[in-house]
């Protein structure tokens, strides 16, 4: 039932790798029947212990499209874990897998866990020993001399499937398999199956050089980006205050005394300098609900006038019926409310509508008033999107599963919102009232959290749809 529900969109029902989340998400989801699993604590060619796996599950891949489920409870994440391993190996006539690990059993060919020396201090000359290494052992042909992922074999590297696969970049990219020592020495230990990574056992290299590797590979690591590693994913509870007054601006003085909840951001698709963040802070005053959103943006990217053009955004996305769905907007049983607030409608409402002749001035212009249902016809629809003027900079829209997202109609767009830019950082403020009788809108109440989770679209990395990067479900709590 948790595959299902939690899983299923992405890896296939039968686990494949080719469910119908997967023609957005690179890299590509797992294929589960090869039984190759890149993150394990097993030497090379062996299958990963049910540990492996169980911390998988719980702690995601950093910076990719596969999250932590550690907000289902450890019951739920064991069982996956043994479903997970009967869709191992070929499929027989009556579409059952053969079960790798059992297999492995029954031949008692499954292996115990690498062990893993204490960890020596990182000193310079074990950090030059290890920069030695790094050339000698050849990691320089993929990872480049400066570990930032372009060597001369980068753009040649497949995986076990033909998937183009850029090795990782140590500087800025995000370690799957997590980035403290032990986690690097096990991976170049036992390297990444289905992958061109290739493990260093030891009749290659000795325990003391594994670490010098650590080490040197540790110190190619960008400072800003070595502190995100360390913030571990709170996934937890965002607490609504209750104050006597919602701000009516983001950058309103009295944000300022409220405790912030740094949000860790995945991206769905591999981008050069992803947002790694955004903090989020939310209050109440009885009547009204208020959440503000915050994340750096050295660029700001408004109204996408001309097609080469992307503008930035943020959603957030809520669960209707306090269940936690399946992330990638809902399923036919679990709809979730979404509200998208968009920098090009905000531009819209700031300095007035851009359009072609604003993007190419001096170029000739032709509207079509009387025939607007004919050269239009979105706009004569009604449809949200095409209309010439909002009322608010925010959609609010409603999705059950992928393909279904749907504005509201306009009587029912009651979310409010504005969003500045400032010093590099956006500020967007989201309101709407607390009550709302609309049945497609989420019902906020302090006797139940509201499973909550959060997207934004950097318009200079050409974002657009799934093109974006994400949140985990965290869990919104008012306070009485």
């Amino acid at each position: 039932m948790v595959y299902e529900t939690q899983c299923a969109a992405c890896h296939g029902a039968n686990g494949d790798g080719n469910g119908p989340a997967s023609v957005w998400l690179y890299p590509k989801p797992r294929n589960f029947s090869a039984g190759m699993f890149k993150i394990r604590s097993t030497p090379q060619g062996s299958l990963p212990t049910d540990e492996d796996l169980f911390q998988t599950v719980t702690r995601g891949l950093p910076g990719s499209s596969m999250p932590s489920f550690n907000y289902l409870s450890e019951q739920e994440r064991r069982a996956v874990v043994q479903h997970v391993k009967s869709l191992t190996g070929p499929v027989d006539a009556s579409g059952k897998h053969a079960n790798l690990f059992e297999q492995a059993k029954l031949n008692n060919q499954l292996a115990a866990p690498i062990q893993i020396p204490p960890e020596p201090p990182a000193t310079l000359q074990t950090m030059g020993r290890g920069k030695k290494l790094f050339k000698d052992l050849g990691c320089v042909k993929c990872h480049g001399e400066t570990g930032m992922g372009d060597g001369p074999s980068a753009p040649t590297l497949k995986d076990n499937w033909g998937y183009p696969l850029p090795p990782r970049d140590f500087n800025t990219g995000a370690f799957r398999g997590g980035s403290a020592g032990k986690d690097l020495y096990t991976r170049i230990a036992t390297g990444l199956a289905g992958t061109p990574m290739p493990a260093f056992g030891n009749e290659l290299v000795s325990e003391n050089d594994r670490w010098a590797l650590v080490h040197y590979i540790q110190s190619l690591r960008r400072k800003d980006i070595e502190v995100n590693d360390m913030l571990a994913p709170p996934d937890g509870t965002i607490l609504v205050k209750k104050v006597g007054r919602v701000p009516s601006s983001p950058v309103d003085s009295g944000w300022e005394s409220l405790e912030t909840m740094r949000v860790p951001l995945n991206p769905l698709w591999p981008e050069a300098d992803p947002i790694p963040a955004v903090a989020v802070r939310a209050v109440h005053d009885g009547k009204r609900i208020a959440i503000l959103l915050q994340w750096r943006d050295t660029i700001a990217n408004g109204a996408p006038i001309r097609v080469q053009d992307f503008q930035d955004a943020v959603a957030v996305q809520f669960s209707i019926n306090g269940t936690t769905p399946f992330l990638g907007m809902g399923d036919a049983n679990n709809p979730v409310n979404i509200w998208q607030w968009k920098a090009g409608w905000q531009q819209d409402l700031d300095d007035g509508r851009a359009d072609m002749n604003t993007a190419y001035p001096s170029m000739h212009a032709d509207v079509y008033p009387e025939t607007k249902p004919l050269f239009r016809t979105a706009e004569a629809a009604g449809n949200m999107l095409a209309l010439p003027e909002h009322n608010s900079p925010v959609e609010d829209a409603n999705a059950r599963g992928f393909g279904t997202l749907k504005s509201q109609p306009p009587k029912e767009q009651n979310v409010n919102g504005r969003g500045i830019w400032q010093d590099g950082f956006w500020n967007v403020l989201l309101v709407r009232e607390l009550k709302s009788g609309d049945a497609d809108d989420v019902k906020f109440s302090k006797d139940q959290p509201v499973p909550v989770a959060f997207a934004v679209w950097d318009g200079q990395n050409r974002d657009r749809n799934g093109r974006k990067v994400i949140s985990n479900w965290h869990r919104l709590v008012l306070e009485p």
